[in-house]
């Protein structure tokens, strides 16, 4: 393979020209990748699933579930791909989560739940028709505002939402749905006084009926008069409140029986299931969820450009005030990643110029990091990988890396010119020695690039949300590997002859005189620290310009990245004083130590009982947890809790988290938007609470001090307080049907156990260390008024079972009959009994009933009237019925363990009846999965490493010595995990993946060189065999440590960075900076040991012979 490789290279030395145009569209196509690829803050994690949703007004939830869930769960489970049924029975509406693999294609899986639909559709009661949900996922909901303006009620502002805002945005490309929320639907009501309606003996049946046939418009196709066509039409819609007034319901002694005479007509408010408040005060606002797989920084730009345009069009004052935008959680992590990149990138190539190299060869090697990052820019756009905290990490955790292979490269051919003394000589033996050179190490750093790419393959064996997570680092960092491999190998040997090698052509006689040692370009130490910071400094400023977000200022950023200046000047400073004596410190070092090889003990011996002291310390989690910048504040009160009673309550939060300095806005929603992506029932809150920048928090104070500051505030009794994050709850919800990262989920055939067990449960769980707080579901706790009809008595009065529930449902529910039609705007006609008549259960048994022979009798005597207890909401998976306990742990508390704990206390405690199970969900699932996936990935990629040491080194031994850096570096990470007090988490675990891989380059390097010497060099004495490993020291020692230091310093950026995001990456660059800056032993420990097989097989063959 490498000498394919080197005949490429050698084509593309010859033919120059050709290998600049390739890299030039290389670059080009990066530019053109980096602007185009899509922008998110985090990957899409969410469930493939697709929604349907079923209406049917003013039906309890038992109705719902018995007639309408529960027959389309069942009959959808025999979707092609599906993976789970997750299904809602609310007051008036069923929700169904069709969760599908997530190898089925999305639009492929809502054609085949549709075609299901068609005949779920027949088993369901008459008038109810199930639909698709939007076409999003569950984080499509991007973008929250709220519709204000002076002098407008409630009522007004939702008109303005619903039939001019609403459908604007909802124009918008990439846009799926535009939901509204809050204020009062416009409802013509008319109210009916049962004594009149009775008094003029007509039934309710009639009203109905009336209202229905005098709201109507008719065509009459067309006529033609005077040569012209006339198009006929019966103008019928009612248009006002007059209109419903006049309409005729009968007649009573010869004079005509009006609505006006049996009750009256109002504009009122609709029944409504959400109410939006922002900061106390109630508000109408609207959602905008994005369809699947569009780009949200996109889609939102395009949002906010169609607000600047339809605001002027808009009644005089009114304004659409977005306080939900994930754009700036997406700036906000780009800009802490693009910042950590730049920064590496700057650090990388003036640790480059500055001291490792000669500057014209440090330039050259420096021109592989932009061209990598931008190769893998242009892959990202061509495999479809979206610009995210992931993707970016991927790049960003391997700039250290890419260097590595162009200071070998680069410096070998360097060090192969000097050596042969052809500085000054032909020019075309010169190039032939670039060739050369070049050939020396082109397998050591294919086989380098192999060890360091073959480990990530592990990665990609996790599956659902680990591999939405974690597959897109394995990519960018592949990626911008080849992208190094290939500037290597096809790229630097042209350069390094156009540019660095004396006499070679015009510009590298031009370099030359600019290269001299007392030219500016020479830029002394300080020089190159201060040009970075400013050229750092600016760079970030640029792009924070052009993101939109404010820049401090130099002084500003000095001061807050103050620690990592320090810390990256002395780092440096010490590598400089290091650098220029390395060669006689490392000869002089490995000298010493190939007398005295017992000191290897020392360091394994230390390690081994470092890393025992640490491993058992460290807890385990499944993925640290992104910082929005916001919490989700979510209390749940009692199913009997009413819309005003939970406004009260929500009001009253609000108030209290206003108060708080951290907070810059606080907006809560209780019930549902008016979307099937949202099942709240009217006893949930959701409140989002936007916080300030941290700079303006009190001192010392935390996220974790905040929120229980602020849930110690916030007690009330009866209401159970939950604490997530926006985006985070949405994950939460999909992957595992609960709002909480911890929950138990109790399975049954009946309700009512099915509570008890979970409160039972909830009682065990507070016995287990790490507990915080938790709610379990009330679910027979609302309030239900059963009128049971007595079909005996019914008969006697010629009635029917529909006749009396017909009553029951219009007369004292309300329904709205039709629909006015005015202009765009369309509003309900709803028909219902007074108030004072339907208030109380003396009223509802008094109600009158007209009989058909005009008989009036008591709705008492027809049907027996019960109040009892019902649920408020049923769930259900899979058709089985379903109850949850929520579950919050204490900070620092690993939910692997707490699960374990917990599961075996309730085993010992409680007694589940037959027909009855549980079972934890939670993140802990996925983390238990993925590292199941590693166990036995994992070990595969390391022989996978050991095959390619053992054919690139052609010595089973030899492949030993190197692999042996694997556990080194580990050690070195696992210390560094425990030092700063992080946890095990897939995170992590890609961390030590990568580290993995780019151990074993230096062993490689120095092997390979060892061996070439070995085939030129006649060994007849140990002494030959410590002259062989001396000279391998002094040629490779420099690129060695400089590929090193390299990679350490290149990382240090991250470990001073707070911006959002870091939470993420941070882990997973902890294990390079502790493993490499163990790996600086290899140095040490691959020519000892080589030094030790190579003495036995000397002694071997003199004893042989």
């Amino acid at each position: 393979m490498s000498k394919f490789l080197m005949k490429i290279s050698g084509f593309l030395i010859d033919h120059r020209l050709v290998a600049y145009l390739l890299f030039g569209v290389i670059i080009a196509a990066g530019i053109f990748g980096m602007n185009s690829v899509p922008v998110d803050a985090i990957p899409d994690i969410g469930e493939n699933q697709v929604i349907v949703y079923a209406d049917w007004p003013g039906r309890s939830p038992k109705d719902i579930e018995d007639q309408v869930t529960f027959p389309l769960s069942t009959s959808l489970q025999g979707v092609p791909g599906v993976k789970e049924i997750r299904a809602q029975s609310m007051f008036g509406f069923s929700i169904i989560y069709i969760i599908f693999e997530d190898n089925v294609d999305f639009y492929f899986a809502r054609s085949r739940v549709l075609e299901k639909l068609n005949y779920a559709a027949t088993l369901l009661p008459e008038g109810v028709t199930p639909i698709l949900g939007p076409d999003a996922n569950g984080l499509g909901q991007v973008f929250w505002y709220t519709v204000e303006g002076p002098g407008l009620n409630l009522q007004e502002l939702r008109t303005i939402q619903d039939w001019y805002i609403k459908y604007s945005l909802a124009s918008v490309e990439g846009v799926s749905e535009v939901a509204s929320v809050g204020g009062y639907v416009k409802q013509y009501q008319i109210d009916i006084d049962p004594n009149k309606l009775f008094a003029y003996g007509i039934p309710v049946s009639a009203v109905i009926n009336a209202v229905k046939d005098s709201n109507l418009d008719v065509g009459a196709k067309q006529i033609e008069m005077n040569g012209m066509d006339f198009l006929v039409r019966g103008v019928g819609f009612i248009k006002t409140v007059e209109d419903i007034e006049s309409i005729v319901l009968g007649s009573f002694s010869g004079v005509p029986v009006k609505v006006s005479d049996i009750g009256k007509v109002v504009i009122g408010p609709d029944y409504r299931e959400g109410v939006l408040d922002k900061g106390g005060v109630e508000a109408v606002g609207g959602v905008v969820i994005m369809r699947y797989g569009e780009n949200p920084k996109a889609v939102i730009d395009k949002v906010k450009s169609k607000i600047a345009e339809i605001t002027p069009g808009l009644p005089s004052g009114v304004q659409i005030v977005p306080f939900y935008d994930r754009t700036g959680l997406i700036l906000e992590t780009q800009g802490t990643l693009t910042e950590a990149l730049i920064i590496e990138i700057i650090i990388t190539i003036a640790v480059i110029l500055a001291f490792l190299l000669p500057f014209r060869i440090s330039m050259i090697i420096s021109l592989s990091l932009p061209i990598s990052v931008l190769f893998s820019f242009a892959m990202m756009k061509l495999f479809h990988v979206d610009a995210h905290i992931m993707s970016l990490a991927g790049i960003i955790i391997a700039i250290g890396t890419i260097v590595d292979m162009g200071i070998i490269m680069t410096e070998n051919i360097h060090s192969t010119i000097t050596a042969d003394g052809l500085k000054n000589g032909d020019i075309q033996s010169r190039i032939q020695t670039v060739k050369n050179g070049a050939g020396e190490v082109a397998g050591a750093v294919l086989g380098a690039i192999l060890t360091t790419i073959v480990p990530f393959f592990a990665i990609l064996v996790l599956e659902g949300q680990s591999a939405k997570l974690f597959h897109p680092v394995v990519y960018t960092k592949t990626f911008v590997l080849v992208g190094s491999l290939l500037s290597a190998l096809f790229l630097l040997p042209s350069l390094y002859i156009d540019f660095v090698l004396p006499g070679g052509n015009r510009m590298s006689r031009f370099l030359e005189k600019f290269g001299g040692k007392k030219t500016l370009f020479k830029l002394k130490t300080a020089g190159v620290i201060i040009a970075s910071v400013v050229l750092i400094e600016r760079v970030l400023a640029l792009i924070n310009v052009w993101q939109g977000i404010d820049w401090p200022g130099i002084g500003k950023w000095m001061i807050n990245n103050i620690w990592m200046l320090i810390f990256t000047a002395i780092f440096v400073f010490l590598t400089f004083l290091l650098g220029k004596r390395l060669k006689k410190i490392g000869t002089a070092l490995i000298g010493w130590c190939l007398k005295r090889k017992w000191i290897l003990a020392v360091p394994a011996a230390i390690l081994v009982f470092a890393v025992y002291l640490t491993v058992f310390e460290i807890k385990n989690e499944f993925r640290p947890p992104l910082d929005e910048g916001s919490f989700l504040f979510m209390p749940v009160l009692l199913p009997s809790a009413s819309l005003s009673q939970t406004h009260d309550v929500l009001k009253k939060q609000n108030e209290i988290l206003k108060s708080f300095p951290e907070v810059e806005s606080v907006v809560g929603k209780l019930g549902r938007i008016d979307s099937a992506t949202d099942p709240a029932p009217v006893q949930m809150i959701e409140t989002i609470i936007n916080l300030k920048p941290k700079e303006f928090w009190r001192p010392g104070m935390t996220k974790e001090k905040l929120i229980n500051e602020m849930n110690h505030a916030l007690q009330i009794p009866g209401v159970g307080n939950i604490w997530t994050q926006p985006i985070q709850n949405r994950i939460d919800m999909l992957s595992t049907g609960i709002r909480t990262p911890v929950g138990i989920k109790v399975f049954g055939p009946d309700l009512a156990v099915i509570e008890s067990l979970t409160l039972e449960i909830e009682k065990i769980v507070r016995q287990v260390k790490g507990y915080s707080d938790s709610y379990a579901e009330r679910i027979i706790g609302k309030p239900y008024i059963e009128y049971i009809i007595d079909r005996n008595e019914i008969a006697k009065f010629g009635l029917t079972i529909m006749d009396v529930q017909q009553v029951i449902e219009t007369a004292i529910g309300g329904e709205n009959l039709t629909m006015t039609i005015e202009g765009r705007e369309r509003y309900p006609i709803r028909i219902r009994f007074m108030r004072e008549y339907r208030d109380s259960l003396e009223a509802l048994q008094n109600l009158l009933f007209i009989t058909p022979n005009g008989e009036k009798v008591p709705l008492s005597r027809l049907a027996k009237i019960q109040v009892v207890m019902g649920p408020g909401m049923i769930n259900s998976e899979d058709g089985i019925l379903r109850g949850i306990v929520y579950l919050n742990l204490l900070p620092g508390t690993g939910p692997v363990e707490f699960v374990q704990e917990a599961k075996k206390l309730i085993d010992e405690k409680l007694q589940m009846p037959k027909g009855y199970y549980y079972e934890f969900a939670g993140d802990f699932e996925n983390q238990i999965k993925a590292f199941e996936k590693l166990r036995i990935a994992l070990p595969v990629c390391l022989l996978a490493i050991f095959i390619i040491l053992y054919f690139t080194l052609g010595s089973a031994k030899q492949s030993i010595i190197v692999f042996l850096a694997i556990p080194i570096t580990l050690s070195g990470g696992l210390i560094l995990l425990w030092i700063l007090g992080y946890k095990m988490s897939i995170a992590v675990a890609v961390g030590f993946v990568a580290l993995f891989g780019i151990s074993v380059d230096d062993g490689i390097v120095l092997t390979t060189y060892i061996n070439e010497i070995k085939k030129s060099t006649a060994i007849h004495s140990i002494k030959d065999i410590h002259n062989i490993i001396l000279t391998a020291i002094q040629r490779r020692i420099r690129p060695l440590f400089m590929t090193t230091v390299t990679t350490i310093l290149a990382l240090v950026p991250i470990l001073w960075a707070t911006g959002r995001g870091t939470e993420i990456i941070l882990p997973m660059a902890i294990p390079s900076i502790g493993g490499m800056t163990i790996e600086l032993i290899t140095i040490i420990v691959v020519p000892l040991l080589n030094s030790i097989v190579m003495e036995r097989a000397l002694k071997n063959q003199i004893k042989n012979n």
